[in-house]
């Protein structure tokens, strides 16, 4: 393999079909890189922090330093631009991948004529608290997710148009025991839905907690998994992805990198229904 990626040149594209991909670890994604994860998708492209647009390559959100590609000591490979990744070499292994490149290609692959513009923005380890407007990140209070998120899709929404709100989010508000966790939920919906001018048309997809959470996090999924379903019997266009079946990459927090796929396969299958059945009946 090479060792850098080509940025994709889509300034003149302007009817994207864009994607937003928020929440925490699990949207971010952990999964190691397959030889698929690392070859282009025709037509799926992603945003960088900069505001251009690249050919959409795992990982595609690097939402923290532990995320990227690695030598087998354990050192990070840092390329002259820190947006793009550096392809594996041996046995070096990239780190991140998510559900949302799978979701992009099956998006692409139903829409023969566009182009796909993903907008990475989950950051891992953040609460609820962390994605209202002016929120800070848990673990550095100089990251604002919310309006970072915000700023980039408004970014790319001079591109084109969102289709798609992806969602998954839970795990710490699961270990903090938010108990007003409905109703902060409610308001990230409503506030991506009013900053991104967002109508009911546009889906916004959640996947449930999973099965395979520490003890520090497991006894309290339910907080979680009850908001979303309370969302979904208000809101036609809030829709629900679950994962209790799935797997862990072994350290019973991440899915691994097949569920990930799945995930993708499953949050469009939920864009399918949705669009098939917008009122839910």
């Amino acid at each position: 393999m090479t060792g850098k990626i080509q940025k994709e040149n889509a300034g003149n594209d302007t009817d994207k079909l864009l994607v937003l991909l928020a929440g925490q670890s699990n949207m971010a994604g952990r999964g190691y890189a397959g030889p698929d994860d690392l070859i282009p998708i025709p037509r799926v492209l992603m945003i960088r922090p900069d505001g251009k647009w690249q050919e959409a390559i795992e990982p595609i959100t690097k939402d923290r330093p532990f995320i990227g590609t690695f030598q087998t000591s354990g050192e990070k490979i840092v390329g002259s631009d820190p947006f793009e990744t550096v392809l594996p070499q041996g046995d070096q292994k990239v780190v991140g991948v998510g559900l949302g490149r799978t979701f992009g290609r099956l998006l692409a692959e139903a829409n023969a004529d566009r182009t796909v513009g993903l907008i990475p923005c989950a950051v891992g380890g953040t609460s609820l608290a962390a994605w209202m407007p002016g929120g800070a990140d848990d673990h550095d209070p100089n990251n604002f997710p919310y309006d970072n998120a915000v700023k980039k899709a408004r970014e790319a929404q001079k591109t084109g148009k969102i289709v798609a709100v992806l969602w998954h989010q839970g795990e710490t508000d699961a270990k903090k025991q938010t108990l007003d966790y409905t109703e902060k939920l409610r308001r990230v919906v409503q506030n991506f839905r009013r900053d991104l001018d967002l109508g009911d048309e546009v889906p916004f997809i959640a996947g449930d907690m999973a099965s395979f959470y520490p003890e520090r996090i497991a006894p309290h999924i339910g907080i979680v998994d009850r908001a979303l379903e309370e969302l979904a019997n208000e809101d036609p266009s809030f829709r629900i992805v679950r994962t209790k079946d799935l797997t862990h990459r072994g350290d019973n927090l991440h899915f691994d990198t097949a569920s990930l796929h799945e995930l993708g396969r499953r949050y469009f299958e939920a864009y399918l229904q949705f669009k098939a059945d917008p009122a839910g009946r």
